[in-house]
């Protein structure tokens, strides 16, 4: 299994509504492809990473790579394991708006400036991605309305929601 970790800053700077339609598009496609991810945004700069069988998280970045809404992308760390570390979800994206999750070590990085400069850090991106990982799955755990669209479900209307 390949762990990779990315990050890039969007051109233009995408509203919400985008980003939950590239969600939603992922989750379809990383579901067939069997890859797992996660992802964030904040202020322009998204933090990425892909789970899944080498050559398949390969070929899905260098996709990505090519993606013109995409600029200053950058490879932070690979790594293979036997298992995910973020194989919860085929696609989700954390919500950094909310203000408990930039409290203690975090507080520094909730300017969008300094979030830009040290999620260059392999170390910083990868604890910030972690946080909202868990952070996620609190919100989607005690909100139903959020969690369908937190746990990567696809909207519709036979959309069951379980707890």
């Amino acid at each position: 299994m390949l762990s990779l970790l990315y990050r890039s800053d969007a051109l233009p700077l995408l509203p919400f509504s985008a980003l939950a339609d590239i969600c939603v598009r992922s989750y379809t496609n990383n579901r067939r492809l069997d890859v797992t991810g996660f992802l964030v945004e904040h202020e322009g700069t998204f933090l990425q990473v892909l789970e899944g069988e080498p050559d398949t998280v390969t070929r899905l970045f260098e996709c990505i790579s090519h993606d013109e809404r995409h600029r200053n992308i950058a490879v932070l760390r690979q790594w293979e394991r036997p298992g995910r570390v973020f194989g919860f979800w085929a696609m989700n994206f954390g919500p950094l708006d909310d203000p408990s999750f930039w409290q203690g070590e975090f507080a520094e990085l909730r300017d969008g400036a300094a979030f830009r400069h040290k999620s260059g850090d392999a170390e910083t991106a990868l604890a910030v991605l972690c946080r909202a990982y868990v952070f996620a799955g609190t919100v989607a755990g005690t909100d139903p309305v959020i969690r369908g669209f937190v746990m990567g479900y696809p909207p519709g209307p036979t959309q069951a929601v379980t707890v």
